[in-house]
């Protein structure tokens, strides 16, 4: 075989051996391109899908937050609205209360009682000089102040001498006795004593009102 046609082959051979290994070196660029590539995309829509998730789920709980706001708003307001019922009830039956009151002021019945609020007060501030205050209807009552000093002066085994007050009260009924002596005053008004006992008053209108 001749130099040339041996050198030729020699060089066919390179060229395909070369373009053999092109074609390799290509075929695993595009591999890794499409691996690449491949992964790109799914981290991306990975990380899109996560996105969109998260977007999903921050909207469904703001949509409950949201609910669960308006429910809670409603019953508040359901809530309020009840108590405020109950306490016009409840304000009801005390003005009905005050109401009775007055119709028994200026009685007998009232009048002893107010006799004995009177000899309470005196009890309560020890005897002594005391002042007390009546409003216009009960100082026509004439409660007789002197035997009611005389009795107390007896029960306490101390003088009691008792003054009405040149001011006219404005309360519903009852009195007020203030100590000369020492400055202290109780009241006795059907306003003081309901107010003292509007607590206890309340709770147990509620009951009556409201009992399961």
């Amino acid at each position: 075989m001749s130099t040339v046609g041996n050198l030729d082959r020699l060089v066919e051979t390179i060229t395909k051996n070369a373009e053999e290994e092109a074609q390799k070196i290509i075929s695993k660029a595009k591999e890794k391109a499409d691996s690449i590539i491949k992964k790109a995309v799914d981290e991306a829509k990975s990380k899109a899908e996560a996105e969109a998730s998260e977007i999903i789920r921050k909207e469904r709980e703001e949509a409950l937050r949201k609910k669960r706001s308006e429910v809670a708003k409603a019953r508040m307001d359901a809530f309020r609205k009840v108590l405020d019922y109950k306490e016009k009830l409840i304000e009801d039956v005390v003005e009905e209360a005050k109401k009775r009151i007055q119709n028994i002021v200026g009685t007998e019945e009232y009048k002893a009682r107010l006799v004995e609020m009177l000899k309470e007060a005196i009890r309560v501030l020890g005897g002594g000089v005391i002042e007390i205050k009546l409003n216009k209807r009960d100082l026509e009552l004439g409660l007789d102040l002197n035997a009611i000093a005389s009795e107390l002066s007896q029960e306490l085994k101390k003088p009691v001498e008792l003054r009405l007050s040149s001011d006219v009260g404005s309360f519903v009924g009852g009195l007020i006795a203030k100590s000369i002596e020492t400055g202290i005053e109780v009241d006795y008004t059907v306003e003081g004593i309901l107010e003292r006992k509007w607590k206890n008053l309340r709770v147990e209108v509620a009951k009556q009102l409201f009992a399961e």
